[in-house]
């Protein structure tokens, strides 16, 4: 066997390594994006199992959303603004997840069921809706994250156990 010969071999060789490699990266990349995906969808869910948390700790910013859901002409000037602020939050937080949904990572699904809960607590109450107008007038909120919310169809809840929230017909 000559010199030619094998460096031809030796080309081939590593062409078919190189092949080999692109093949294992490929499958690499399609496993992480699934896992990046799956861990987006516990971070999405974790993040209203905070929200929910909060509300049903007892504390003030509790009583407040009960409050505002119940009976929301009752609230004092201070507890507009802590439910505002809370609220902004809660805006925020659905404003990351709908960019993780955006850029291909959260599932379709969870987005819309997010996007479907906000928006019916916009319907039902007032002050959530006010909390709303209020922050896209503040700019807390990208243009893209507005447009996708007020795009949205009306959604339906059920409401919650212990209040009878009126609506803002």
């Amino acid at each position: 066997m000559n010199w030619d010969a094998i460096g031809a071999v030796a080309e081939l060789i590593g062409s078919a390594a190189v092949i080999i490699t692109l093949l294992y990266l490929a499958i690499q990349t399609h496993s992480n994006g699934k896992v990046l995906r799956a861990s987006a969808v516990v971070d999405a869910q974790m993040s209203f199992v905070a929200i929910n948390e909060k509300l049903s700790d007892g504390g003030v910013i509790s009583e407040i959303m009960f409050r505002a859901l119940s009976d929301p002409d009752g609230l004092t000037p201070y507890e507009r603004y802590l439910l505002h602020r809370y609220l902004r939050g809660v805006f925020q937080r659905l404003e990351a997840q709908f960019a993780l949904y955006t850029h291909g990572i959260l599932d379709p699904e969870v987005w819309h069921l997010r996007r479907g809960y906000i928006m019916a607590l916009m319907d039902k109450n007032q002050l959530i809706k006010e909390s709303w107008e209020l922050d896209k007038q503040n700019k807390m909120l990208t243009k893209a994250f507005i447009e996708e919310m007020d795009k949205a169809p009306n959604s339906e809840i059920a409401g919650f156990m212990g209040v009878n929230a009126p609506t803002s017909d």
